[in-house]
C-alpha cells in the first residue's frame, strides 16, 4: 500500500480522535460517506485533494497538516519544470499550475487519471471548470452525466455532489480550475508535526506551527542582515 495514503489516513484518524470527533461527524461535515471515510482511515483507498480540503475543515486544522504540496511562487510555470505529486500513486497524479497572492481566488491543477479510476462523490463551495487534454472521462454532477473527450470542457456548481471517472483505455489528462482553496502554502511545512509519533491536539499543532514559523523567519532575517553587513 502506498505510503502517502497510509500517512494521510493515519493523520486523519489521529487528529479526529484527538478532537474527540466520531467518524460519522467528520464524514458528514466533509460531505463524504462514512464508508469512504472509514476506508481512508484504514488505508484501503486514496482521497482526492478536494475531499481532503473538506476533511481538514471538518477537523478544524490547516490543510498543510494533512498533506505537503509543492509551492508555486512564480506567476508562470513551464512544462517539465513542475513537480508531479500524488495522494494516491496508483490512481491519479497532480501538477500545480497556479500560484497564490493576496486576493487570489483561482486554484488550478493538471490531473492525470489512470485507467479505471473513479473518484469518490464530493461536494464543496464555489465553481469548478474542467478542460480535457486527452482521453475520455465522465463527470457525474448531481443527477446528470457528462461525457467528455479531448478538447471538451465542463463548468459547474461544485456545491452539487460530483465525481469523475476515466472511461478510456490508458491515462486521461485534464486541467481543473476552481475557487476551492486547494493549497496551503502557509502551513505545508508543518506536515512533519502531524507525522510525529506522539499524538497532539489541534491547538498544540497550531502552537508548534507558530514556533516553527518564528524560528524560520528569524533565521532568514539573520542571514539577510549578515549579507547586508558584508556588502557594505
Amino acid at each position: 500500500m502506498d505510503s502517502d495514503i497510509m500517512h494521510i489516513g493515519q493523520r486523519i484518524r489521529r487528529l479526529r480522535r484527538e478532537a474527540r470527533l466520531t467518524l460519522l461527524e467528520v464524514a458528514s461535515a466533509a460531505n463524504l460517506s462514512i464508508g469512504f471515510m472509514s476506508q481512508v482511515e484504514r488505508n484501503l483507498t486514496g482521497i482526492s485533494i478536494s475531499s481532503l480540503v473538506n476533511v481538514a475543515k471538518a477537523l478544524n486544522v490547516p490543510l498543510g497538516v494533512l498533506v505537503d504540496q509543492p509551492r508555486q511562487e512564480q506567476p508562470d510555470s513551464h512544462q517539465g519544470a513542475r513537480e508531479s505529486y500524488s495522494l494516491d500513486d496508483t490512481q491519479q497524479r497532480y501538477e500545480r499550475l497556479s500560484t497564490t497572492f493576496n486576493g487570489s481566488l483561482l486554484n488550478a491543477v493538471k490531473v492525470q487519471l489512470l485507467e479505471g479510476y473513479r473518484s469518490e462523490w464530493v461536494a464543496h463551495g464555489g465553481d469548478e471548470f474542467v478542460y480535457v487534454l486527452s482521453g475520455q472521462v465522465s463527470y457525474a454532477v448531481g443527477k446528470k452525466e457528462y461525457l467528455l473527450a479531448s478538447g471538451d470542457s465542463l463548468h459547474f456548481d461544485a456545491q452539487q455532489q460530483h465525481r469523475v471517472t476515466n472511461l478510456g483505455d490508458g491515462v486521461a489528462e485534464l486541467i481543473s480550475v476552481g475557487t476551492l482553496q486547494l493549497f496551503d502554502d502557509d502551513h505545508s511545512v508543518f506536515v512533519s508535526l502531524a507525522n510525529s509519533a506522539k499524538p497532539v491536539r489541534a491547538g498544540k499543532v497550531a502552537a508548534k506551527a507558530g514556533k516553527v514559523a518564528r524560528k524560520v523567519v528569524n533565521k532568514v532575517a539573520a542571514k539577510v542582515a549578515t549579507k547586508t553587513r558584508a556588502g557594505k
